[in-house]
């Protein structure tokens, strides 16, 4: 009897460790690290004080807080003197008689092709909140300096009429140009298209980055920064004068829009 108790006693005890250990809950590592996802396409849509650009990113997840980027994009440059005005008064048989930017003599456009690195400061992996990081990029740029167009009125009188022409800046054309009795419009985007010059270079950003629910599997983020294009001449996108000189340079600060997904 006193062997049976003694077994009796040993088999509950064992039972409990065995249920103790098998079928109590486990509590969860909020904290563990790792590699979620592998790659990350994103496009972004950028403003700048003097523009705007949209790019497209393919990216490869290094490590929980770190992606290595490469990132294709297209933007426009405006210069700061750069304003649309309308003639006082219409006209009925001129074309669309309105808008345009006086002085303006080129529209300048850029292609950029970049290789960067994001870090995130903040933990990644967390299911909550946001994500802080910070992120560079380099590589080259090409310009894309495109004439700007103007219709000009056109004295037909000996004919009895008026008419327009589409005109760009020249030195013969300078005074007819910058004579804004004589502008009706700005010209066609299709006109100059063909004489647009081609102009190389190199660029790069800097940016601190926010990342709302990093863990996610649609990206959503925002970043502020600071970007640099230098080109190989001077860029003239307006009637030059001596307070303005044309540079080969372009330095801004930028809000980016990031939107995307994991995989």
């Amino acid at each position: 009897m006193k062997y049976t108790n003694t077994i009796v006693f040993w088999v509950f005890a064992s039972l409990s460790l065995v249920g103790q250990v098998t079928f109590q809950p486990k509590s969860l590592d909020n904290e563990i690290k790792g590699v979620v996802y592998n790659t990350e396409q994103t496009v972004d849509l950028r403003l700048h004080a003097n523009g705007w650009a949209v790019a497209y990113n393919v990216g490869k997840i290094v490590t929980y807080n770190k992606t290595t980027y490469y990132q294709f994009e297209i933007g426009k440059h405006k210069d700061p003197r750069e304003k649309l005005q309308s003639r006082p008064y219409n006209i009925g048989f001129v074309r669309g008689a309105g808008s345009f930017a006086y002085g303006k003599i080129n529209s300048f456009y850029s292609l950029r092709a970049g290789m960067g690195r994001l870090k995130y400061l903040s933990e990644k992996a967390k299911r909550k909140g946001i994500a802080v990081g910070w992120n560079y990029e380099i590589g080259p740029a090409l310009g894309l300096l495109k004439p700007y167009y103007l219709e000009v009125f056109v004295d037909n009188s000996d004919r009895g009429s008026f008419t327009t022409e589409a005109i760009k800046y020249t030195e013969e054309t300078r005074e007819q140009f910058l004579d804004q009795g004589s502008i009706s419009n700005e010209g066609r985007f299709s006109e100059g298209l063909f004489e647009t010059r081609l102009i190389p270079g190199i660029q790069g950003k800097i940016g601190v980055h926010f990342d709302a629910g990093a863990f996610d599997e649609y990206v959503k983020a925002i970043e502020v920064g600071a970007m640099a294009e230098v080109y190989t001449r001077r860029i003239a996108m307006m009637a030059p004068t001596e307070n303005h000189p044309d540079k080969p340079y372009f330095f801004n600060l930028y809000v980016n829009l990031h939107f995307g997904k994991r995989k």
